[in-house]
């Protein structure tokens, strides 16, 4: 059996689609460590892998310190400013702490599973001890194709103009967004390969590459690279988690409310979204289930609304309140998006960054959600999803459509390990 180390950081959505993966491997047999910022390790406690922490507090809760200046700056650019927090202060100034989280536990491993964008780090790691590594790519929007263009609002400008978009998207500067240099400099004195490259591009390993995402929600594009594969979404159940006795009685006390969930990012941005969702629900006849993250949004839905009608919670496990809901408000991000749409239920979806609103794009695509750009545009959109009829039907027909990516994802580690 092999040693495997899995790798991510940052909001829940970038790191719980990797804990079936690792917990899968697990299961196999394999000797596998979570490199994972604390904040993740009581939830991981049950879990049959270790969890090691990853050098820095990346993380929700660290995040959300920074909601006044995701509020004012975070949202510029389609989100593009968000790098100057997530690479800026969270990443570069701590590389040396990660490199050398992850350098004591890659001694001896045979491979490392990380998060497309935390293998950006974990490459510097794995190329000074030798070790291959596999993207797990929560974004096969960003693997460059003449099929499509970087932006997700513009149409296909056709194979020559997507290739000049990406060719721009690529291109290393404005450094001052893109903070190549900053990995440059740190790649330089470990004495690793420092050629300038895109974060585009570093996010893509040379050995393979999985997307997490289904081939039927995406179909894969002919020209992505040979080591690029899609395995299908990967939803971490947390079995151990549970749904607080209140939230539960509410579920129960009359017909499934409207679930309104934006993330941790659409919480500390704009938390006055979920009170204009809730506000369409009431008017609308339609009880309400809000997971807001923060204290101050559930203090302030409690204080407006009837608690009879329209409850507020910080946090309870998804996998175990999609069941009970009708529909959800959410901000299409990748693990709540895949959720919903697994769970066969239709959405309005709020975007705040450049993946969101391409999610939202195909949602409408498939027919089984409504993107919403503005809040006055919520009240349709949540009258489209609770009265018709149509799209509830395709949510469902494409929820029964998705098979769950864990198991072929650990297949094509262990096909990756068995043959080198």
């Amino acid at each position: 059996m092999a040693r495997v180390v899995v790798y991510s950081m940052a909001y829940r959505g970038d790191v719980h689609p990797y804990a079936p993966v690792a917990t899968e491997l697990a299961n196999r047999g394999h000797d596998v460590t979570f490199v994972v910022p604390r904040e993740f390790h009581a939830e991981f406690a049950s879990e049959p892998f270790r969890c090691v922490h990853s050098g820095s507090d990346f993380s929700p809760s660290e995040l959300n310190q920074h909601g006044e200046w995701l509020a004012k700056w975070g949202m510029r650019f389609g989100g593009a400013r968000l790098l100057e927090l997530y690479l800026g202060q969270f990443t570069i100034p701590h590389l040396e702490a990660q490199f050398d989280a992850l350098a004591a536990e890659l001694e001896g491993a045979d491979v490392l599973f990380a998060h497309s964008t935390a293998g950006v780090v974990g490459s510097m790691a794995c190329e000074a001890l030798h070790v291959p590594w596999i993207s797990g790519d929560l974004f096969p929007m960003l693997i460059p194709t003449r099929t499509a263009n970087p932006l997700p609002q513009v149409p296909s400008l056709g194979s020559w103009g997507n290739r000049l978009a990406w060719k721009l998207a690529r291109s290393t500067r404005p450094d001052r967004l893109s903070m190549v240099s900053g990995f440059v400099d740190f790649r330089r004195r470990k004495g690793l390969d420092h050629r300038r490259r895109s974060m585009i591009d570093m996010r893509i390993s040379p050995h393979l590459n999985l997307g997490m995402v289904s081939p039927h929600y995406l179909p894969p594009a002919p020209d992505w690279p040979d080591n690029y594969s899609l395995t299908g979404f990967t939803h971490w159940e947390n079995a151990a988690g549970r749904v607080p006795d209140d939230l539960d009685d509410f579920l129960d006390a009359g017909d499934p409310p409207l679930l309104i969930t934006l993330g941790t990012l659409g919480a500390a941005t704009h938390p006055e979204r979920f009170d204009a969702a809730v506000a369409a629900a009431e008017q609308a006849g339609r009880r309400t289930v809000s997971l807001c993250s923060l204290d101050a949004t559930v203090d302030r839905i409690r204080s407006t609304w009837p608690a009879d009608r329209h409850g507020a919670w910080t946090f309870a496990p998804l996998s175990k309140v999609l069941p009970r809901v009708c529909a959800v408000v959410h901000s299409g991000s990748h693990g709540t998006n895949s959720m919903a749409l697994e769970a066969g239920l239709p959405s309005v979806i709020m975007p705040s960054i450049f993946d969101q609103v391409w999610h939202a794009h195909r949602q409408v695509e498939l027919g089984t959600g409504v993107h919403v750009r503005r809040e006055r545009e919520l009240q349709a959109a949540v009258n489209v999803v609770l009265t018709d009829s149509s799209m509830g039907e395709r949510a469902q027909a494409f929820g029964a459509r998705l098979d769950d990516g864990t198991p072929p994802t650990a297949d094509r580690i262990e096909q990756f390990l068995a043959t080198g």
